[in-house]
């Protein structure tokens, strides 16, 4: 009897090389599926090299059902997955595990766990997850607040090139918070960000060129920023241009675009707005209002 379990435990040594190499091809296949758009294909053979133990295939077995691809969506079954290749380390399935509890999806909100996770991620330099943890502990969720340690993960993402972190560290550096208060490199920070298309960043400097902060003061730049971000539909960046366009700064004064970028940013920001509107009130007739009401119905963000 002891011979033949030794026997089977022999047999089983040998085929598991076999079956990880066909687990490879399968997440191979699966790979050129998806990129062909073939979900259903890409699902199949994920989910195959899932079962054999694949941790990246597992990941983006996870992400199939996470977004609903080749198989109805199912965030029950996604996580299942995700936290099925974290545990085997795979540092991007840990980052989106943390995002699972932060968010309390499927599982329960626990932002503790979150950090645990994302510090996991961290660990392995995943640039997201260190821009995660360093959100926490600026704000003091599943940890307490410590923003000289929020700025050093926002620095290590920042120079993995994470844009987003970029932004955050500049948000830093313009208060002082966490690190010695530094609005040049707030300034640099934010177009870094800007310049990759991150709205909030475009209207940070659009706002730090129009108060002189960090750079020179100058409203036509600012306007330029403030329009970028408005186009992406920032509410702050809309309500911004609208006030340029109707006291005439950085601009010409054109009571037609005050109104327009004054409705956009009230869809979002309604108390906000009623300044524009005060100040607007009998600037345009009722027909051109109304006009002006149509356009912004049929106007949709860029991408």
């Amino acid at each position: 009897m002891r011979r033949f379990v030794i026997i089977v435990g022999m047999l089983a040594m040998l085929l598991a090389p076999a079956r990880l190499y066909a687990a490879e091809g399968d997440l191979l296949a699966a790979q050129r599926a998806y990129a062909g758009k073939d979900y259903a294909e890409a699902f199949r053979l994920y989910g195959s090299a899932a079962e054999s133990g694949v941790a990246e295939a597992q990941y983006r077995l996870a992400l199939l059902y996470d977004r609903g691809q080749g198989t109805e969506p199912d965030a029950a079954r996604a996580y299942q997955w995700f936290r099925e290749a974290a545990m085997q380390g795979h540092a991007e399935a840990q980052r989106v595990v943390g995002v699972f509890f932060d968010e309390g999806k499927v599982v329960e909100a626990d932002p503790a766990e979150a950090a645990r996770w994302y510090a996991k991620a961290a660990r392995q330099d995943n640039a997201k997850a260190l821009r995660n943890l360093g959100q926490l502990y600026v704000h003091g969720r599943g940890v307490d607040v410590d923003r000289a340690t929020a700025a050093r993960h926002l620095q290590r993402a920042a120079d993995l090139g994470n844009v987003k972190a970029m932004r955050n560290l500049a948000y830093l550096y313009y208060f002082g918070s966490g690190v010695r208060r530094d609005r040049d490199r707030a300034a640099v920070l934010f177009r870094a960000a800007a310049d990759a298309g991150v709205s909030k960043a475009q209207y940070n400097l659009g706002f730090v060129h129009y108060q002189g902060h960090g750079v020179r003061r100058d409203a036509a730049v600012a306007a330029g920023f403030f329009g970028r971000a408005a186009q992406q539909g920032h509410p702050d960046a809309q309500l911004m241009l609208a006030r340029l366009y109707l006291l005439g700064e950085g601009v010409e004064r054109d009571f037609d675009k005050a109104y327009f970028w004054a409705l956009l940013g009230a869809l979002q920001k309604p108390v906000l707005a009623e300044w524009h509107f005060d100040r607007l009130r009998g600037k345009l007739p009722l027909r051109r209002m109304d006009e002006i009401r149509a356009q912004v119905g049929a106007w949709h963000p860029v991408d």
